[in-house]
């Protein structure tokens, strides 16, 4: 008969190992219904820690997109010193064939990086289609007027950006909707129809992007995380926050 090449060999024949032995090694062994507990308690673990993971990580491409609109906001501030008229970048809608984003390429560098939020879902869709995940406020943007191109009596343009009254109050920049297209023309809202109701709203703009928030620019340049219910509240109150105050 092959002899036995190890204490374990031998155990498992009963022979070899002192009665002590077989008790620590009992002892030392794992049972089936302890393995299970085990198991359990790391599933148990692994559902409180990825949730919090995941919301570590939505931080993080939030202060992203921030960053992102801060560097844009700087970028509106150089082209407008830079225009005789102090103006802000036009949309593709004002004669241009680029997306504003792309008219600020001299004053911030690779503007690929910029205009695209890392939670838009639809974010590699727009960069292959030179779109933008951030989208101008029409009345910061183009000058108000009719359906047949003829200017809107009564009210006013606020694409000057000095002219501006209350700068820190305005909101120039928007994350775009989800339902928006994702091309260069698909870069400015249609912010004086949201008197229409909250649907008109998210047609244009995505404000539940980060966690029930956006992120918006302001004409001073600062970034602000807003929540979506703060903003709806607003409309529903027949306020259309997106008309600069004066």
């Amino acid at each position: 008969m092959k002899p036995f090449s190890s204490r374990e060999a031998w155990a498992q024949r009963g022979l070899g190992l002192s009665q002590p032995d077989r008790i620590r090694n009992a002892a030392a062994a794992f049972t089936l219904i302890e393995l299970l507990v085990v198991i359990a308690i790391i599933s148990v673990l692994a559902s409180l820690l990825l949730p919090a993971l995941s919301k570590a990580k939505e931080r993080g491409r939030r202060a992203a997109c921030q960053s992102n609109l801060h560097q844009l906001g700087i970028g509106m501030r150089m082209y407008a010193d830079d225009d005789r008229r102090g103006w802000l970048p036009g949309t593709a809608h004002v004669g241009t064939n680029d997306s504003w984003v792309h008219t600020l390429a001299p004053f911030v560098g690779n503007v690929d990086r910029l205009r695209v939020c890392p939670s838009d879902r639809r974010g590699k869709e727009r960069l292959e289609n030179q779109g933008t995940s951030y989208v101008m406020n029409e009345y910061t943007s183009l000058v108000a007027v009719d359906p047949f191109g003829q200017p809107i009596i009564g009210e006013r343009d606020f694409r000057s950006l000095d002219a501006i009254p209350r700068p820190s109050e305005t909101f120039v920049v928007f994350e775009t909707s989800d339902m928006a297209g994702s091309g260069v023309n698909q870069d400015h809202t249609h912010s004086r129809n949201w008197g229409n109701g909250w649907t008109s709203v998210t047609s244009d703009i995505q404000p539940d992007r980060h966690a029930g928030s956006a992120n918006y620019l302001f004409a001073d340049a600062h970034v602000e995380s807003i929540r979506m219910t703060t903003l709806r509240k607003r409309i529903e109150a027949g306020e259309n926050f997106s008309k600069p105050p004066e």
